[in-house]
């Protein structure tokens, strides 16, 4: 793989020299750096291959990946930049600095999250933000009569309520994939969400979620521990994390994981209830019925999955006191914040 990424950046920078015009940079950066341009397709791959061939790929492909878009940025310059022939406006007047933008912090956390997973061999996934009640509760052991199903919870769009809703987790993308792949799989599905909750200082009624799946042969909890916390050092530096028992219908055995609190050393505050910990996200071993309902087999196969709520984690990783900031579209907000 890292042979075929290093040819691709080869073969890419030869079909750049040549490009005539801006068009055929245009094109050539959708061939090569677009949703199923010859770098994503290759990067489909990565769970297809060993475990012992996949350590750096991630990281490869980021640095081909920015290296690319910097030569087609620098490329496409070449051709917009004006002539002198053309010039109707006198060079020596004083110019105007040009406001640049940014990457807003919950997209950061988006994209640092996805370069760590795909360090591990995950492949992103994505489906529909409006859902059928089957994919998005049934096919995940979530039955008619669960709470979650109650109006006050979910926004459905029909007055059956039996038919199309808003998703309410990134889940049911975890189940369309496995409607088209086998094990095994390896995967984060980052995405909105929607829930009919109040808001206030920690709560909206759409968010970020950033959910993960896992299933191979002889998947353990260990296994599932273990990625989740290096991700939560990797983005959070030198922390301490516990481990302890939940309940969610779509895992068995569940778990959920808090981490030691950022502003008070573990030494508990308001923040953490004067417990020294945070949850951090839900997690667990894929159920066996949900395997089922993934046409998986549980005898041959187990898995894994949690669930990061990508604005609770951005709120800490910065201190933002209120979630509404994050989509207040306040230029004094936003601009505190450069990535």
């Amino acid at each position: 793989m890292k042979a075929e990424l290093e040819q691709l950046k080869i073969e890419a920078f030869q079909l750049l020299n040549r490009a005539q015009d801006s068009s055929a940079v245009d094109a050539l950066e959708i061939d090569l750096l677009g949703r199923r341009g010859k770098l994503s397709t290759l990067l489909a791959r990565i769970p297809e291959l060993p475990v012992e061939e996949r350590s750096g790929i991630g990281t490869l492909a980021s640095s081909i990946r920015k290296e690319l878009q910097d030569a087609i940025v620098a490329k496409r310059g070449q051709f917009s930049a004006p002539t002198s022939q053309s010039l109707d406006f006198d060079p020596t007047w004083p110019g105007h600095s040009p406001s640049i933008g940014h990457l807003h912090p919950v997209t950061a956390f988006l994209e640092r999250s996805a370069d760590f997973f795909a360090s591990l061999g995950y492949t992103i996934a994505d489906g529909p933000e409006v859902e059928t009640a089957t994919n998005n509760f049934d096919r995940l052991n979530i039955p008619a009569n669960h709470p979650a199903r109650d109006l006050w919870d979910t926004y459905y769009l029909n007055p059956a309520r039996a038919g199309l809703l808003l998703r309410t987790h990134t889940s049911p993308v975890q189940v369309r994939y496995m409607d088209s792949h086998k094990p095994p799989v390896y995967i984060i599905s980052p995405g909105r969400v929607y829930r009919h909750e109040a808001t206030d200082a920690s709560h909206d009624t759409n968010f970020t979620q950033l959910e993960g799946l896992a299933i191979d042969r002889d998947l353990h909890l260990t296994d599932l521990l273990g990625t989740l916390e290096a991700f939560l050092k990797h983005t959070f530096g030198k922390v301490k994390v516990q481990v302890r028992p939940s309940f969610f219908p779509f895992v068995e055995p569940g778990v959920e994981l808090h981490m030691s609190c950022l502003l008070c050393g573990g030494k508990g505050c308001s923040a953490c209830k004067q417990t020294g910990w945070l949850e951090m996200l839900g997690a667990g071993m894929v159920h066996p019925t949900v395997l089922k309902n993934m046409h998986v087999d549980p005898a041959k196969f187990s898995g894994f999955a949690f669930g990061i709520g990508v604005e609770r984690m951005t709120m800490l990783l910065h201190g933002i006191p209120d979630v509404r900031l994050l989509l207040s579209g306040d230029q004094r907000f936003l601009e505190q914040f450069h990535y």
